[in-house]
């Protein structure tokens, strides 16, 4: 009976940018409902864009040597380099025209609500396929973050003001995406468990598992028995060192 092991590589740049923006969200919502937005409002604009352009360089480093030490420039189909290079040219884009796209940082608010919310689809897919009944949540969850996102951006929101409804949005994308990654994780823990007990299980009552046969491990002597007897000489005698 073959038994196929599916490896799933997770991309660790990618979770590792779900989790920061999620909690710049959510910590910047918090910050516009605590603390004065005015104060905030002159940081973000100054410094986000600024931030966000590292990030992409960061990020570009990152595929680069990882293309060169994890050997992957022997699979033609890999184009690690590539994006690295990519997402360096934009960040360093992003920084040297960081006053023009300033004035875009509202709308781009919203397109990386609506990424997160695409992200919660596709894992409410992947737990639906996995049968976890936590699916529902995520559809339901990133519908409704991608809902919000396109009417925000329609009515031309603006999120550093001080509005309440925009600190809402932002604590609120950033704690449901976090809460999706976790389902997620449950449901990939929980997936893995069970594939391991159906695995055990037809292994056992497979007619080939339950069969052992302990004589592969006795030792076979077919042959006669043929006793080993050792001779000792006399004590002082030289008879058996002669010829």
């Amino acid at each position: 009976m073959a038994h196929t092991n599916e490896v799933i590589k997770e991309s660790k740049a990618g979770l590792a940018a779900h989790i920061i923006g999620a909690l710049a969200f959510l910590a910047v919502g918090i910050c516009l409902l605590v603390l004065d937005a005015s104060f905030i409002e002159k940081l973000v604009y100054s410094f986000s864009v600024l931030g966000i352009g590292i990030l992409f360089i960061i990020f570009g480093v990152y595929y680069m040597i990882k293309y060169f030490f994890n050997h992957e420039f022997v699979r033609v189909s890999n184009y690690g380099f590539t994006m690295g290079v990519i997402l360096m040219i934009i960040g360093s884009v992003i920084i040297f025209k960081a006053d023009h796209i300033s004035s875009f940082i509202d709308a781009l608010v919203c397109l990386i609500g609506f990424i997160f919310g695409a992200i919660m689809l596709q894992q409410s897919f992947a737990l639906f396929h996995m049968q976890r009944f936590t699916w529902f949540i995520s559809l339901v969850l990133g519908a409704a973050t991608i809902a919000s996102s396109v009417y925000l951006l329609m009515e031309n929101a603006k999120f550093f003001t001080g509005e309440f409804i925009s600190a809402v949005y932002l604590v609120a994308v950033g704690g449901v995406s976090l809460f999706s990654l976790i389902l997620m994780a449950l449901g990939l823990n929980g997936h893995k468990k069970d594939s391991n007990k159906i695995y055990k299980r037809n292994v056992e009552d497979s007619p080939l598992g339950s069969q052992v046969d302990d004589s592969i491990f006795e030792e076979e002597n077919d042959g006669p028995y043929v006793e080993k007897v050792t001779i000792e000489p006399d004590e002082g005698s030289d008879a058996l060192f002669e010829e």
